[in-house]
């Protein structure tokens, strides 16, 4: 093995788990701001990115097909350039004067389907270009590049966005820049990655390459005990959160005629990208440590609490419309919230994953897809839904709209707390629990 292999990883991680990052933060989180500032409906625009984000829903379909041709690394890299070239085409079709929003939809979708199939060739690559040993000591840095891939996108792009559009940029053109960017730093990586991720692969997955194996691994998972309250888990714990995550960002950004916060796309790139993004980072940080102190079983209520409860954040903010910093101190606390309740959707997948012996990667990837198709299929109608409560309530006055959906989110919260009551009775309870060593050791 070359000498990029016995670096454990440390190379070339950070930037493959960039890569994934930063096309999902685009696609599904940035997206939303596009659509918004190109003046597209609620309803539509949370249709079309949920529509966008369905790939990451179904990439377990197509894991079979990549474990069965070529290598990973190929994939993953071919992926990369793939990558670079859909943001250089989305970076050209906003020079138009009036972007064709059907051809940025296509690309979006293209980038997803791409993006979703580079996360299954680098997981797999992850697994088997690094020891065991290398996997646990590479599993932070994982996930810090990961996380700041998102805080780059949701963050970073819509920021430099937002200046261009107050340097007098139409809302269209506003966008090149940010989109260029992200092209640039994927062809960077691909070049990167060429040179400094290992080609030897050590094994083949004893779940690929047939149809067979991915029933057998489909019929497994649900021959388990607790397998249907898993999946009721997986599909309505993030149940509010999938409808306010869609429309937070066109709250914030409608104006207060039309009961918004009225916020510029800078505020917004730092109130939400920024600071939201590194306060769900903490979120998820604490709630780590909490499982890690005290044990699944005894967070999981907490942690469900976390989620949920800092809805009422937007139905104050809906009522009142407080002035910039009383707003981002809710949006921030929303997030933390979010970032300490969405652990539990991850470390119940792991924990479940790790009881399904032979078929580990087949079931977690088929639980990830449950739970990225519960949040698309329930947040792709949200803007029908709030669109809805605005004509309902046009006599209480355009503020009513928002109003009225906030209020709905909390009532949407009951789904969440009954997924994490049945699903409680199957869970690990000890899991992530530290057990002392035996004495004598």
């Amino acid at each position: 093995m070359n000498s990029f292999s016995r670096s454990g990883g440390w190379l070339w991680v950070p930037g493959v788990y960039f890569a994934e990052g930063l096309p999902f933060a685009v696609a599904t989180s940035v997206a939303m701001v596009i659509f918004t500032t190109l003046g597209m409906s609620n309803s539509s625009m949370t249709f079309w990115t949920g529509v966008i984000g369905l790939p990451w829903s179904f990439k377990f379909l197509w894991a079979p097909f990549l474990d069965s041709r070529w290598t990973k690394r190929a994939w993953m890299l071919g992926a990369q350039f793939v990558l670079g070239l859909c943001f250089a085409a989305t970076a050209l079709t906003f020079q138009a004067e009036h972007p064709a929003l059907p051809l940025i939809v296509g690309l979006f979708l293209l980038t997803a389907f791409v993006s979703a199939t580079h996360d299954i060739a680098a997981d797999g690559y992850y697994m088997l270009a690094l020891s065991t040993h290398d996997q646990a000591a590479c599993s932070g840095l994982r996930n810090i590049f990961y996380k700041c891939a998102m805080l780059a996108g949701q963050g970073g792009l819509v920021l430099l966005a937002g200046r261009f559009q107050e340097a007098g940029y139409r809302a269209s053109s506003a966008w090149i820049y940010p989109m260029a960017a992200v092209s640039a730093v994927l062809f960077l990586l691909f070049f990167y990655h060429l040179f400094t991720t290992p080609s030897t692969e050590r094994s083949v997955s004893a779940e690929s390459g047939t149809g067979s194996g991915f029933l057998e691994s489909f019929r497994s998972f649900f021959a388990r005990e607790g397998a249907v309250s898993a999946v009721a888990f997986l599909f309505f714990y993030r149940f509010a959160e999938a409808q306010l995550g869609k429309l937070s960002i066109p709250f914030m950004l409608a104006p207060r005629t039309e009961g918004g916060l009225g916020l510029t796309l800078s505020q917004q790139g730092t109130i939400y990208g920024v600071a939201g993004t590194i306060c769900f980072l903490a979120g998820g940080f604490l709630a780590g440590l909490a499982v890690a102190r005290f044990g699944f079983g005894r967070c999981l209520w907490f942690m469900a609490l976390a989620l949920n409860l800092p809805d009422l954040f937007y139905v104050y903010l809906s009522f009142h419309h407080p002035g910039l910093l009383p707003a981002a101190i809710c949006i921030a606390l929303e997030q933390f919230g979010y970032g300490l309740g969405y652990m539990a959707h991850v470390l119940f997948m792991v924990q479940f994953a790790n009881r399904s012996g032979t078929f580990k990667t087949s079931h977690f990837a088929f639980m990830t897809g449950i739970a990225i198709l519960g949040m698309t299929l329930v947040g792709m109608f949200s803007g029908h839904i709030q669109e809805l409560f605005a004509r309902l309530s046009v006599r209480l006055g355009a503020e009513a709209g928002y109003r009225c959906f906030f209020l709905w989110i909390c009532l949407c919260t009951v789904p969440s707390f009954l997924s994490v009551h049945f699903a409680g009775k199957h869970l690990d309870a000890e899991f992530g629990k530290k057990v002392p060593e035996p004495e004598g050791k």
